[in-house]
């Protein structure tokens, strides 16, 4: 919450509504993605009359290719977001003595000149 409240105090609303944006883009295409992924399997593994996603318990239709749909729309999304994690997670560190986050490249704290070392 902190780095939010930095990030809009230093002008990031821009980087914010560029973040939010891109996020809603990958969200897009992992649905659409999935949208086709459960399209096929739908049209090769029965009829047009049968849908061997659905099935019915008491008189209630339950179609279950909507809620696959989903269910792989949140897992490519959130590998997405979790390979664009691990590309940016090296990018600061934090100092052992103020737990401010600092560069990765440097050797001395610009918060309270603690010695960082090389980086290991």
């Amino acid at each position: 919450m902190r780095r939010l409240r930095e990030l809009t105090a230093y002008g990031g609303i821009a980087i914010l509504a560029v973040v939010f944006a891109l996020a809603l883009a990958a969200y897009g295409t992992a649905n659409a993605l999935a949208e086709q992924i459960v399209s096929a399997i739908t049209q090769h593994a029965g009829s047009e009359h049968f849908n061997p996603l659905d099935f019915r318990v008491l008189g209630t239709d339950f179609v279950l290719d909507r809620l696959l749909q989903a269910v792989l729309a949140l897992l490519f999304s959130a590998a997405a977001l979790l390979a664009v994690w691990r590309l940016t997670r090296g990018a600061v560190r934090t100092c052992p003595e103020c737990r401010s986050d600092v560069a990765t490249e440097a050797t001395v704290c610009r918060y309270c000149t603690t010695d960082l070392g090389p980086r290991s």
